[in-house]
């Protein structure tokens, strides 16, 4: 696409990091020049959540701390509703110094998915459900991490999933935010009040897999502007607090061949082969690419099964308690909706390890096991159960290296092993309070 006719005044020039973190810099659109595009230090892409950056990944790729070349993709033009005066924002593919797409931008290990199936004259088709807590904002110095009470004050206990009288207590929040999305111009097709409280949830209706990712990317960022206006604190953390639910990120999936027609249509309510195999994919391959989908040492503490969350990557028909569920419905909607990922995932890792999972079940013809008819909510079956086990899983794994790019995996298990060891040293609230009082 494109630069549109008319830009605003000034415009946020956006990537995303390995933990789909926002960055980039705000820019005059009288200075942006095609033949001079903007610049930003390349070491964004190796920082951890922390702030640091991981010494061994720029060691072996970006030794000279360089710039990387960042290009607009103006499909993604859309309005910052929050800010005030004239703002755009765009997202920005990066690139070397040569105009190379640069491997370890998640956003380009996405797009390098989606073409294997281009190549096949294949189009995905996703649509997400994400869930986040409305929190107090937190002080320094503050152990724990509080639902936000509604407009009038009173607190919530939680116990309220799909409560119009609870959702109305976050009104103002829920009316700004759908005002903003209309005016970035985000599908939100859905507002739902969850289980924990000042829980909800997020729709966004279905559309091809890159043009979702990036507006849950922008979704995520536009929610944190929209309650930082209503005094909250927006958070995907996947579970914020011991005893509050946690909050995933669901994902619907379909597969449209080149005349349109969805592969995934059910026959007599029963998955067609290709979806068949692409479940056996899931099956197989989600486990070694799990740490996309729990990317945080928090990530695992979600998984405490009953009702809370699958733990399990079983699958079956409109069954909730499996990883994997193929809803009723329509006969050409039929779809798998991915249940096991967090709401603090990358959106863009996220779908790119789901896609290629899936891929690879196609090109082997796996079989999925036996549609899981009974209650599963405890059942596990071979889901690492901490960052440090899926690292492992993900480093040994060779299918994933070559769809990912061998480059993007080094980079991100350094980052993640960056994390996890500065985690490990520190000394947890739980240890203050037992070890140092009884030992």
């Amino acid at each position: 696409m494109n630069k549109p006719a008319h830009l605003a005044g000034q415009i946020d020039l956006l990537m995303t990091d390995a933990n789909g973190v926002p960055r980039g810099k705000t820019i005059e659109s009288a200075s942006f020049d095609d033949n001079d595009l903007p610049r930003m230090a390349e070491a964004v892409l190796f920082q951890c959540i922390n702030g640091d950056y991981t010494e061994p990944a720029m060691e072996t790729f970006n030794p000279k701390d360089e710039d990387l070349i960042m290009k607009p993709d103006w499909a993604t033009y859309r309005s910052t509703p929050w800010k005030q005066g004239e703002v755009g924002q765009v997202i920005c593919q990066a690139l070397d110094k040569n105009g190379k797409a640069l491997p370890y931008d998640s956003r380009n290990v996405l797009k390098a998915i989606i073409s294997r199936f281009e190549e096949r004259g294949l189009t995905p088709i996703v649509a997400p459900e994400l869930e986040f807590y409305l929190l107090d904002p937190p002080k320094r110095g503050d152990v724990s991490l509080r639902p936000g009470p509604g407009y009038d004050g009173r607190d919530e206990f939680g116990g309220e999933a799909f409560s119009f009288d609870a959702l109305d207590r976050y009104g103002p929040f829920v009316t700004s935010l759908q005002a903003m999305c209309v005016e970035a111009n985000i599908d939100l097709s859905a507002v739902i009040h969850e289980v924990g409280p000042a829980q909800l949830e997020l729709n966004v209706g279905h559309a091809p897999v890159l043009a979702i990712a990036d507006q849950m990317f922008l979704l995520k960022r536009l929610v944190k502007a929209c309650a930082l206006e209503q005094g909250y604190l927006a958070s995907f953390m996947a579970k914020p607090a011991f005893r509050l639910p946690g909050s995933g990120l669901h994902v619907h999936c379909s597969l449209l061949d080149a005349q349109g027609v969805n592969l995934f249509t059910l026959e007599n309510q029963q998955a067609p082969e290709p979806l068949q195999h692409f479940i056996g994919g899931l099956q197989r391959y989600l486990p070694d690419a799990f740490s996309l989908l729990a990317p945080n040492v928090n990530s695992y503490k979600r998984f405490i099964g009953d009702r809370s969350a699958p733990i399990n990557l079983e699958w079956g028909y409109d069954n909730r308690s499996t990883g994997l569920r193929v809803p009723y419905g329509l006969a050409d909607a039929g779809r798998v909706e991915t249940r096991v990922a967090g709401a603090d995932a990358n959106p863009y890792l996220l779908l790119a390890a789901i896609l290629a999972a899936g891929l690879l079940g196609m090109e082997e013809t796996l079989q999925p096991t036996a549609a899981n008819e009974e209650d599963a909510w405890d059942t596990t079956t071979g889901l690492p159960d901490s960052l440090g086990e899926g690292l492992r899983r993900l480093k040994a794994s060779t299918k994933l290296a070559e769809l990912f790019s061998q480059e993007f995996i080094d980079v991100y298990l350094s980052i993640k092993g960056t994390e996890l060891e500065d985690f490990s040293s520190r000394i947890s609230s739980w240890e203050v309070n037992y070890l140092g009082s009884m030992l």
